[in-house]
């Protein structure tokens, strides 16, 4: 039994590498530290968080719960895609330039960001993303993956447009908001009818601000004019995620009131919708039932003081039965 031990032990020792490198004890990424004063072209990290309803805040799901890239194309997937889609001469050359930073390929998305207990609490799930951005550098367009959708995950993502999802990310501690597609011409109470149109955004364009180095204002809008047609869910559709990034300077803006504009704005309803016709609904349906068994009840007591009424002294003597017993307990 002895040697049998000591081989088993050997075999879990030797096969924790792979364990830890497989993911069961991954180490998380550090929080990105907001505040700091960057020089130009330092990296900047775009951290996913959480999809959900716009209707139902409170209900949230891993944003990689939907098929997003997790990994970014390189360099020569991103020419290919530029050649095709802006080929190359008179303004187009000016476009090629803007992009001139080469792609590194070092950030992969899906994986875990350390988190408060507080965010925790709020149903945060912070997770690594594969955009490429860095100070102070615009880009006009850049392909982040181009991917080949089947009916599964075209499935996934017209549930989660007709659904109203939106997104949340976040640059430092400075979050931003958006949604994940639209459909037109549906009906609201049959839904999805003939001629209707489901859209997918595949392209998001960031707009940071500056002020004295240091990031003080984020947004992400998507782009109508680069959505992709996803109604058929049965026909493979290819899409290209991509991206722009515009910055520019807020000098209106410290760095200590940054949090401000977001108390000005909100993107998610400081209040929910209150049914009040469900109450009511239910307040009369509790006063009904109340009223129904009061009547059977005084039925049924009326009844049985009547008959006691008409009995003498001999007959009360009898044995009794029922909820008259509950005098004996």
């Amino acid at each position: 039994m002895a040697p049998t031990r000591f081989l088993s032990a050997l075999f879990v020792l030797a096969s924790l590498p792979s364990v830890i490198e497989g993911g069961l004890f991954k180490k998380k990424h550090k929080r990105q530290k907001a505040g700091l004063k960057h020089k130009e072209h330092d990296a900047i990290h775009v951290v996913v968080n959480k999809v959900g309803p716009f209707n139902n805040p409170t209900e949230t799901y891993r944003y990689y719960s939907l098929p997003f890239c997790h990994q970014h194309a390189d360099e020569s997937e991103h020419q290919a895609a530029l050649e095709e889609d802006m080929p190359i001469g008179g303004e187009d050359d000016q476009f090629m330039s803007a992009t001139q930073r080469r792609i590194t390929g070092d950030r992969v998305g899906a994986e875990k960001h350390k988190m408060r207990l507080g965010e925790s609490i709020a149903g945060d799930r912070r997770e690594t993303s594969p955009y490429e951005l860095s100070f102070e550098d615009d880009i006009e367009w850049r392909l982040l993956c181009k991917a080949t959708l089947g009916e599964k995950e075209l499935t996934k993502f017209k549930e989660a447009i007709h659904n109203n999802y939106f997104f949340e990310m976040f640059i430092e501690d400075l979050p931003m908001w958006g949604y994940i597609g639209d459909f037109e011409d549906e009906d609201a109470i049959l839904g999805e009818m003939e001629g209707s149109h489901t859209y997918l955004f595949p392209h998001l364009h960031f707009k940071i601000g500056t002020n004295n180095a240091q990031i003080v204002s984020v947004t992400v809008t998507t782009e109508r004019d680069r959505r992709v047609d996803i109604t058929n869910v049965h026909k493979p559709t290819t899409v290209q995620f991509s991206y722009s990034v515009e910055w520019f300077e807020d000098h209106e803006l410290p760095w200590k009131m940054r949090m401000t504009r977001y108390a000005d704005s909100r993107f998610l309803p400081g209040s929910f919708e209150i049914h009040w016709l469900s109450i009511i609904n239910s307040f009369v349906l509790v006063l009904l039932l109340t009223a129904f068994l009061t009547i059977i009840l005084m039925r049924v007591l009326k009844n049985d003081f009547s008959r006691y009424m008409e009995l003498d002294d001999k007959a009360l003597e009898e044995e009794e039965s029922g909820w008259k017993l509950i005098h004996g307990d």
